[in-house]
């Protein structure tokens, strides 16, 4: 098969993969959290109307000229990610360690003349990179006497194909694997999968009698992050203007194993097993590897207006980010069977090179200043997701088609977000400075759609200190992040549930969400950064 049949299963969910989640890697590849600088970091990122800091140019670009030097700055980090998963109420967890490179930049300032205090007082031109988003996280999910299997999903997607029809990387894997097998005197092309067997009444069941173990391990690792060109120009001190073109990169690798294993078999599923020349399943993995990569393009503009000394205002725009990018794909399924060969069968690597858009974002920011002794900062952000887009780089109908499909769907999930973060600050010294700061993000999904993460939460709360000596600075920062979303290991249509209840794999009395239930993800990470600034 192509790679557009790929892509057609994980475009329109028929399959339950990392693949399958396109709408959600959208999501993924456009959403940003606050990292750059210790003191960006310690004010909760409420930064767009203060300026004086790299992170705060990537909010609001006017903020590079509220320089008086120039500046090169650098903050290394360190982030400790726990991961909980709850799955039919068993409870795991794992967790990840990482070191990056949260931003390296130099600011230059042009005073034109020293004694200016009206019209153009100063000109500032600033390179440097700010990392955008980290997608290190390790999760696992476990449960004993789960009732339904990932090969169900498998099931549906072949019923009507011949096996030389199915696809390279999931279907036929998994038959080639005898994880699946054409049901015996079907006049239409029907599977079993092989924890299953045909009773004497005709009805289908599961043949471990208490169920299945399964256990699932998500890997994922990469960045995005921003290279900027910002230029800016303050005029008489109290209106700052702005402008950024940013390189985007992203870099994201996702690894998952998934495994499932009977227990107590019942008699009649051996014997209907071994009378129509099945083997006995044991167990089985089911492993995929997906890796994207991205360069883009983006465009930022912003002013700040000081109207009195305590007071400034902020407004930014930010282009959407026009990606351009490629991802690799392979599978592979290892099957183990009781006194008969055991099958392994690894998919060739799939690649497919497309566009991407991230949404268009706008942000209005406030801070009072309180003489020399603190501020007090609020951002206000507006991002709509909705309008996220992926684009065919190929002039072929099929895959074209495919994208617009996973666009309508982006489309009826996603809405428009408001996001707000705050940040104070104490000066406790001319050398010492205390910060806080807290930021609440809304749900981006759709909240009548009945949508699986329409509930999730998000919030960082942060704090840190500020060291000042001289022309030298040392900001310390921890933030804490919290999320909460569903994951889904697999599931299958309404439809194909439907029938699975009248042939008699599940009771009439259950439901689908009973039997396809999700796991319940409670993300946490420690972030502790440290920036390192020397002004001239």
């Amino acid at each position: 098969m192509t790679k557009y049949l790929y892509f057609a299963t994980a475009l329109l969910l028929i399959t339950t993969s990392i693949n399958a989640q396109t709408e959600d890697h959208a999501l993924r590849f456009s959403a940003q959290k606050p990292t750059g600088t210790a003191r960006s970091i310690g004010l909760g990122g409420a930064m767009g109307a203060l300026g004086g800091d790299y992170s705060a140019i990537g909010i609001n670009p006017a903020g590079i000229a509220v320089y008086r030097s120039s500046e090169f700055s650098f903050t290394p980090s360190l982030i400790f990610g726990q991961t909980e998963s709850d799955y039919y109420g068993n409870l795991s967890n794992d967790d990840k360690f990482s070191v990056p490179i949260n931003q390296i930049s130099y600011v230059g300032t042009s005073r034109l003349m020293r004694e200016v205090e009206n019209g153009l007082v100063s000109t500032h031109f600033g390179i440097g990179y700010n990392r955008t988003n980290n997608y290190n996280r390790k999760s696992f999910i476990q449960a004993d006497g789960v009732e339904s299997s990932l090969l169900d999903a498998f099931v549906e997607n072949s019923i009507d194909f011949t096996p030389q029809q199915l696809d390279n990387f999931y279907t036929g894997i998994a038959y080639d694997a005898r994880l699946t097998e054409l049901m015996p005197n079907s006049e239409y092309y029907d599977y079993l999968n092989a924890f299953e067997y045909v009773k004497g009444d005709g009805t289908i069941a599961l043949g471990p009698q208490n169920g299945l173990n399964q256990m699932k391990l998500m890997t994922e690792s990469g960045y995005s992050g921003l290279f900027d060109f910002s230029f800016g120009a303050n005029f008489s001190n109290q209106f700052y203007l702005g402008a950024s073109l940013g390189i985007a990169t992203l870099e994201n690798k996702i690894e998952t194993q998934h495994y499932e294993q009977g227990g107590d078999e019942d008699p009649s599923f051996e014997t209907y097993r071994l009378d129509n020349g099945f083997e006995i399943l044991d167990d089985f993995y089911f492993d995929e590897y997906e890796r994207t990569s991205g360069t883009g393009l983006n465009f930022k503009i912003g002013a700040i207006y000081k109207p009195i000394n305590s007071i400034r205002i902020g407004a930014s725009l930010h282009t959407p980010t026009y990606y351009s990018m490629k991802t690799e794909y392979d599978t592979k399924a290892r099957a183990n069977f009781f006194d008969a060969d055991n099958y392994e069968i690894t998919s060739d690597l799939g690649e497919i090179s497309y566009n991407f858009r991230t949404p268009l974002k706008a942000v209005g920011s406030f801070a009072y200043i309180i003489g020399t002794k603190g501020l007090v900062s609020v951002d206000y952000e507006y991002t709509d997701y909705s309008s996220m887009k992926y684009n065919s780089k190929n002039n072929h109908i099929n895959e074209t088609a495919q994208f617009n499909a996973t666009n309508t769907a982006i489309n009826e999930i996603f809405r428009a977000t408001h996001n707000l973060r705050f940040g104070a600050e104490y000066r406790v010294s001319p050398m010492l400075s205390l910060r806080g700061g807290y930021a609440m993000f809304q749900n981006p999904y759709k909240q009548d759609k009945n949508l699986l993460n329409a509930d999730g939460d998000h919030y960082n709360v942060t704090g840190g200190i500020g060291f000042r000596n001289g022309n030298m600075t040392i900001d310390v920062a921890y933030l804490y992040n919290y999320e909460t979303y569903i994951h889904s290991l697999y599931s299958v249509s309404d439809s194909f549930f439907g029938v699975l209840q009248q042939n008699g794999r599940f009771p009439e009395n259950t439901s689908k969400n009973e039997n396809y239930a999700p796991a319940y993800m409670t993300a946490k990470d420690h972030h502790l950064a440290v920036t390192l600034g020397w002004r001239f």
